[in-house]
Order: structure tokens, then C-alpha cells, then sequence
């Protein structure tokens, strides 16, 4: 039943931002695209997954799990397939956990750890840069909305914190589940995120590599409007991407696709961007996605075989 409420959600914010646009303007816009802007993008956006990959990296070595890179990548690209056909980023994740927990003899709870210790120091990187974007941007935009969208991205960090490094904070959360396995697996995770208290190097690594990727996605955006002709500020690209990139990640539709095309064009045209280039870029960005996807496909079929032997 969840699943058909997320295709629905994701049909729904479709149809509606397909009916609100100009179909044959943004088909315009996009046949007339800098085409040499676009693989430059793409390339760009390749190059954000490969840090994404070494954040993880980082954080899996730190577990002691000596997992090779190559291996790393082909988890992680079939982690992308998944993305695209799974409810947002949850599906990707459990099929990178077990391919990983597959090939090192470890209990899925100790990957699914790192996995979930890599979503949360990707959040605290795009919560980084959003609000250093602010403070510089507050004169700006004194906008109530960005506010709230600020108060609400403060108060998400602030329940992970104290899900991911208390455990009394943990059990307050989770000791009222009823069911005993589920209970022990979560705690079981929660001991990995916890054991990273003591690794504060790593953390910081994988903070600063966050920083570079969220930083990079604003770039991203700037450099595929630019391919359409778009004009956009560096600010507006820093606190608007971050945000769009949260709301994406909710998982209430598809891959996020639909939350993240209405979240695109509802901050973008704000600043005087029209919907058809908002829509637009958004499509494009998933297009981007799909091709690593397809990237994706390839690496879980030429792998199988051996991740069975």
C-alpha cells in the first residue's frame, strides 16, 4: 500500500507540474541547450558520486572493513539503480548494505551503520552550507519561509544527533518498539553511528568532503541553467539547492522524483526563473541521475554472478 501512495504522490506532482508548464516552450528551451554546458554538467555530476563514494570509503575503513574501492563503487552504483525504482534513497542504501555485508562476512547491521553514518554527515554537509549561504544571504532574503525552512533543517540535526551519539536519546526514541529482533537490529546500528564518537578525524574528513559535494550541487544547478540560457546567482544556488535536496530526500515518492521537480520550480521561480526552465533544469538533473542509474544496471548485472559464487 505505501508504494502505491508514493507512485501516486509522484504522478500527482507530475501531472501538476507538467499541466502548469509550457510543454512546447520547455521543449524549446531544452533542444536549444548549450549541449557542450550539459556534458560538462554531467561530468560534474560523476565526479560529486565519486565523492560520495570516497565519504563512505572513509567511514567504512574506519569500521576496520577492508573493502576495495572498485567493490565500493559497484555496491554504490547499484545502490543508484535501486534509487530510481525504490522508494527515495532507502532501497539504494539496503541493496549497497547487503552487497557489502555479502562480500565481507559481516552482519548487515555493521554496514547499514556506515551507510547510515554516510546519510547523516551528507545532511550535517548540506545543512553546513545552507547556513553559511544564509548568514551572508539573511539581508537578502528575509524571507519567513527560508526562515522555517532553516528552524525545520536545525531541529531534523539536532533529533539525528541525538538518535546517531546518545543512546539515552536512542532508547527514548526506540525502547517502546515491541518487537524484539527489530529492537536489537536498530541497537545494533545505533552501536556502530555511537562508536564514531571516537574517531573525530573521520568525522571531520567526511564533513569536509560533504562540504565540497554540497557546494558542488549548487555549482551543478548554475552550470545546467547557464546550458539553457538561465542566469542565477551563486547565493540563490547555495540556500535554494540545499533545500531542495532535503525535501527530495523524503521518502514519499519515487526516487524523488516529482518532490524534487515541484521543490525546484516553487523556490526557483521566486526569484524570477520561469516554471519551464525550473522544470526544466530539474528533469535535467534527473536525467543525469538515470544515466548513473543505467551505469548503475550495468555494474549489478556484470557483478551477480560472482556476488553468488
Amino acid at each position: 500500500m505505501s508504494v502505491i501512495i508514493r507512485v501516486s504522490i509522484t504522478a500527482v506532482l507530475l501531472i501538476f507540474l507538467f499541466s502548469a508548464a509550457d510543454i512546447p516552450t520547455m521543449l524549446e528551451v531544452v533542444r536549444d541547450a548549450h549541449k557542450g554546458r550539459l556534458a560538462a554538467a554531467f561530468a560534474l555530476f560523476f565526479f560529486l558520486n565519486i565523492l560520495v563514494l570516497l565519504r563512505w570509503q572513509c567511514l567504512v575503513r574506519a569500521r576496520g572493513l577492508r573493502v576495495g574501492t572498485f567493490r565500493l563503487f559497484c555496491a554504490y552504483l547499484s545502490g543508484l539503480l535501486f534509487n530510481l525504482v525504490l522508494p527515495s534513497t532507502i532501497g539504494g542504501d539496503a541493496v549497497r548494505t547487503l552487497d557489502i555485508a555479502d562480500h565481507t562476512g559481516q552482519h548487515s547491521s555493521d554496514i547499514l551503520g556506515t551507510v547510515v553514518m554516510d546519510r547523516f554527515i551528507g545532511f550535517f554537509g548540506l545543512f553546513s552550507v545552507f547556513l553559511f549561504s544564509l548568514v551572508f544571504g539573511f539581508k537578502r532574503f528575509q524571507d519567513p519561509r527560508i526562515l522555517t525552512a532553516a528552524a525545520v533543517l536545525s531541529v531534523s540535526l539536532v533529533l539525528l544527533l541525538g538518535v546517531m551519539f546518545s543512546r539515552r536519546f536512542f532508547k527514548l526514541c526506540f525502547g517502546w518498539l515491541p518487537f524484539a529482533r527489530l529492537k536489537d537490529y536498530l541497537e545494533r546500528v545505533h552501536a556502530v553511528t555511537w562508536g564514531y564518537r571516537k574517531k573525530k578525524g573521520t568525522l571531520l574528513a567526511a564533513w569536509s568532503i560533504s562540504l565540497a559535494i554540497h557546494t558542488g550541487l549548487a555549482f551543478l544547478f548554475l552550470l545546467t541553467a547557464s546550458a539553457l540560457g538561465e542566469r542565477v546567482t551563486v547565493l540563490h544556488a547555495l540556500i535554494f539547492v540545499p533545500m531542495v535536496t532535503a525535501f527530495s530526500s523524503l521518502p514519499i515518492s519515487i526516487g524523488g522524483l516529482g518532490l524534487r521537480d515541484a521543490a525546484t520550480v516553487f523556490v526557483f521561480t521566486k526569484v524570477g526563473m520561469s516554471t519551464e526552465a525550473a522544470f526544466a533544469i530539474s528533469l535535467l538533473t534527473f536525467g543525469f541521475m538515470f544515466l548513473m542509474g543505467l551505469m548503475g544496471g550495468v555494474s549489478y548485472v556484470s557483478t551477480l554472478y560472482r556476488r553468488r559464487v
